[in-house]
């Protein structure tokens, strides 16, 4: 069995709703006086991968401000938007957590990668 400090810590997307690594997925954060801050600060916290599709979903649904429960300004999106075009386009990963929406809705199954850890 691994121990807790072995195991990554899991944040799901608003947009996608995939589960990665927190270190993979940007940090959308309410703080306690009302403002948005990206990355920082203690408070409710939005996770968002760093691609176009969940960017651009998040936008047209207005995935953040359910997230978070609060009005996101046009500049947060913007600067997001930013990111990511500086970031440049990311290759596909064979290792990437698999996808529920690839299995379907409310279908499981298991990593496309042979057993699982004991």
């Amino acid at each position: 069995m691994t121990s807790p400090a072995q195991r990554p810590v899991l944040r799901r997307c608003v947009s996608c709703r995939r589960l990665r690594d927190r270190s993979l997925l940007w940090r959308v954060v309410r703080l306690a006086d009302g403002t948005v801050s990206l990355d920082d600060g203690m408070g409710r916290s939005a996770y968002l991968c760093p691609e176009a599709d969940c960017l651009e979903e998040a936008r047209r649904r207005r995935r953040l401000q359910r997230g978070l429960r609060c009005a996101v300004s046009e500049a947060i999106l913007t600067s997001l938007q930013a990111r990511l075009e500086r970031s440049g386009p990311q290759p596909l990963r064979q290792d990437d957590p698999w996808s529920p929406r690839a299995s379907g809705p409310g279908v499981l199954s298991a990593p496309p990668y042979g057993d699982l850890p004991e």
